[in-house]
């Protein structure tokens, strides 16, 4: 006859030592910490995690929850093991945390349940701090070139520094703010917390509207040892725009974009690709911008010349067809007036060439 296996502290069966019941009795199914701490601004939510904070967009229930399920632990022999995690609320600083785990363990079920003390600590984060201290370290300033810029190009750059602005904070600048948009003498100067950020300003404008930038630095103090400095990014807008019609050697062109010192236009003549030197683009004359454009409906045509209707004086006027444009009768085109007459536009580069 085979002997038979016993657990030896219950004598029931069992193929090897202690039977899965004696087992489950003496195992630790759950380890949790007896209490966590989350500390949170009370100004902007941020959470302080391993030491950084960190933008919180959960509430505040959840990052407790996540607190403590990043501290438990479940035995190794417990299978498929689910864990339930559960946030109750004492009072604005204090909550209770349910964990409940529940598996198999052997050939039985199994589950366990503890309950975790959680305080909640409210102090400002650094950010928030430097903001209330009026703190920062770099200031944009946004000029003209031959004077202060349009209001278009200000209310642009400010759109522009606020989406920089949330981007570096997004990408773990947390210094990224903007302190107090000043409107100034020429032009508009931009507070902002970190230089990283106001580079990143400075170079979205730009990207925008061309220009060149400059920087200087003014040493105000010091920190841990260590000197202070202060920078300033001087943006100087180009007398030109995108989207300008100017006469250039007896020919209109359109501005495209900027690439470095260089205006890039097309001729409305035959569309090729003009580039100007920044010496050659102050001697222009702008006759105006597509963003002021008006629109006329053709009434006749030819090759070379569109009949369009002023919508104006209800006249009909002949102005010079641009090489792209193939609208044809009941269409309407753009044009601008400049020294008594229409000058049409090519499609705009959103805008389809048929």
């Amino acid at each position: 006859m085979k002997n038979r296996s016993v657990c030896p502290k219950c004598g029931g069966p069992s193929s090897l030592g202690l039977c899965d019941r004696c087992r489950l009795e003496d195992a630790l199914l759950l380890k949790t910490p007896e209490a966590v701490e989350v500390t949170v601004c009370p100004v902007c939510g941020s959470h302080l995690l391993r030491g950084r904070w960190q933008k919180a967009d959960e509430p505040l229930e959840d990052l407790i929850s996540d607190a403590v399920a990043g501290e438990i632990a479940t035995h190794q022999d417990l299978e498929d093991p689910e864990v339930e995690i559960s946030v109750s609320r004492k009072n604005p600083t204090h909550y209770l945390v349910s964990v409940a785990v529940r598996g198999r363990f052997g050939g039985l079920l199994a589950e366990e349940e503890k309950v975790v003390a959680a305080t909640v600590r409210r102090t400002t984060c650094d950010r928030c701090s430097r903001m209330a201290g009026n703190y920062y370290e770099a200031i944009v300033q946004v000029r003209g070139s031959s004077g202060p810029p349009a209001s278009f190009e200000l209310e642009e750059s400010r759109k522009i520094a606020e989406a920089r602005t949330d981007l570096c904070l997004e990408r773990g600048d947390r210094h990224s703010f903007i302190q107090e948009t000043k409107e100034v003498k020429g032009g508009i100067d931009l507070v902002v917390g970190s230089t990283q950020q106001g580079r990143s300003i400075a170079r979205a404008i730009q990207d925008r509207f061309g220009g060149s930038s400059q920087e200087s630095y003014k040493l105000v103090g010091m920190r841990d040892g260590k000197k202070v400095y202060r920078t300033s990014i001087l943006i100087r807008l180009p007398r030109l725009k995108v989207g300008d019609l100017i006469m250039a050697g007896g020919s209109f062109l359109e501005v495209r974009g900027f690439e470095g010192r260089r205006v890039a236009t097309t001729s409305l003549r035959d569309g090729r690709i003009i580039y100007l030197s920044e010496e050659d683009s102050e001697d222009v004359v702008v006759a105006g911008n597509r963003s002021t454009a008006e629109k006329g409906v053709v009434v006749a045509e030819d090759r070379d010349v569109l009949e369009v209707l002023d919508p104006e004086s209800y006249r009909t006027v002949s102005a010079s067809r641009p090489g792209s444009l193939k609208a044809g009768v009941g269409e309407e085109v753009e044009f601008l007036r400049f020294q008594g007459e229409i000058i049409l536009l090519p499609p705009g580069r959103g805008e389809k060439v048929s």
